[in-house]
């Protein structure tokens, strides 16, 4: 799966530390190297996840069925101010990094707090993972004034700039909960590394009458007021954009982090991707927060996001299973700045892959593989996963994480909590 979408049919991939070294048809002979026969298997670039929230597993099922301003404002946050600890951090994300290496997630991007504990755990885990600590104009669990925020996300930044596997950018929450200085203080410091700015936009048609009563634009053509949005941006959602803003998108190559399926749970509304994708803007792929998902499942979401155009367009050539598989892979990379390095499968780019097993009940026969993979499989069809060269998954088994121990201590997370409430 590279540029030309090609399918090879009975190819070999040849690996040399962290990097794919040459692809062909049949079979590379090198004497001394390891050998992983995939047989009856599709070998692809692994998902690319633009917006998530992973420590969000601590509340997953917590507040269901709500409004999206309901649910956070009222539920979400006061939760967040007594379980988010360091200590919770590090269970929620380790549970977090187990659903997604065995739903097929290589790469991710996460904007939530204690960001520091996700990437070092991101690191222990062999995940790819683009973070930042998540700024707004109110005291959170990592910090108490908006300048310890600052702080805290610039330290993050020069911790692991340059890092082989964990990128660093910076979030700022959304145009309703940052002020125009805070906005400009995450885009300066983007623009002094050259690095990504990840925020939440028009999730709601609420979002979108706040802010344009309070500003007299749309939440998009805000953020183009104030200088924020260039081709380093990850706007997640992007649901309510009209003409004008689409344009907006494309003419700066603003990418979207498309969330299907949180958007469908909080009622926030259907993205037109069809017209987003028609129009020149970069799609990609979510899965937001388990807290509103409710899981981190990207080839269940990568199926919504093809299913869901041709329903409300009453098309069904509305993105079609090559373009959603690319949203969720090429795209996902380009998004996220990190194109050059994996998002697909091409000489030079590093080893992020994972292994489908194509000769599974629910995909026989399969008489595209495009097709088969985004309408037909599940996440169990994802039998191993390699990042950076080095397997992270093997024949379902994640090697860099004890589920066990992990699923016990987030089931005493939740006693305890429980206790608390009580």
């Amino acid at each position: 799966m590279n540029e030309n979408m090609e399918v090879i049919k009975n190819g070999s991939i040849l690996i040399e530390k962290n990097c794919i070294k040459e692809i062909r048809d049949g079979r590379i002979e090198m004497p001394d190297a390891e050998y992983f026969d995939a047989e009856g298997m599709i070998v692809m670039p692994g998902f690319v996840n633009t917006h998530t929230h992973v420590p969000m597993t601590m509340l997953r099922g917590y507040a269901d069925d709500l409004p999206l301003h309901t649910w956070l404002n009222d539920h979400i946050f006061p939760a967040e101010a007594r379980m988010v600890t360091p200590e919770n951090v590090t269970v929620a994300t380790r549970l977090a990094f187990i659903e997604m290496i065995k739903s097929g997630t290589t790469c991710f991007n996460d904007m939530y707090f204690f960001e520091d504990i996700i990437a070092a755990e991101a690191k222990k885990a062999g995940i790819r993972a683009v973070i930042g600590e998540s700024l707004i104009d109110f005291p959170t669990p990592s910090f108490h004034t908006l300048d310890e925020g600052i702080a805290r996300c610039e330290s993050l930044v020069q911790q692991w700039y340059g890092n082989d596997l964990i990128h660093p950018t910076v979030c700022a929450h959304s145009p309703y909960t940052c002020s125009k200085q805070t906005l400009r203080k995450a885009k300066d410091i983007t623009e002094k590394y050259n690095i990504p700015l990840h925020i939440h936009v028009a999730e709601t048609r609420k979002e979108v009458e706040d802010v344009t009563a309070q500003t007299g634009a749309s939440p998009a053509e805000y953020l183009y007021s104030i200088g924020l949005l260039d081709r380093n941006v990850i706007a997640a959602h992007s649901v309510w954009l009209n003409p004008k803003d689409i344009e907006l998108y494309a003419r700066t190559h603003t990418s979207v982090a498309h969330c299907p399926k949180s958007n469908l749970k909080l009622a926030s509304g259907i993205a037109d991707t069809d017209a987003y994708l028609k129009a020149g803007v970069n799609v990609s792929i979510g899965t937001d927060g388990t807290a509103s998902n409710n899981t981190l499942d990207m080839v269940e979401e990568t199926r919504f996001a093809a299913l869901l155009p041709k329903g409300t367009r009453y098309n069904p050539e509305a993105v079609s299973a090559r373009t959603a598989l690319r949203m969720a892979t090429i795209n996902g990379a380009r998004a996220l700045g990190v194109g050059h390095l994996t998002g697909s499968l091409e000489t030079g780019k590093r080893a992020d892959l994972i292994v489908i097993h194509a000769d599974a009940s629910n995909m026989i026969p399969v008489y595209d593989e495009y097709s088969a993979i985004v309408y037909a499989a599940n996440s169990k069809n994802i039998r191993s996963s390699m990042v950076n060269g080095k397997w992270i998954m093997q024949n379902r088994e994640v090697l860099n994480i004890d589920k066990e121990a992990t699923m016990h201590a987030m089931q005493h997370l939740v006693n305890e909590s429980r206790k608390c409430n009580q």
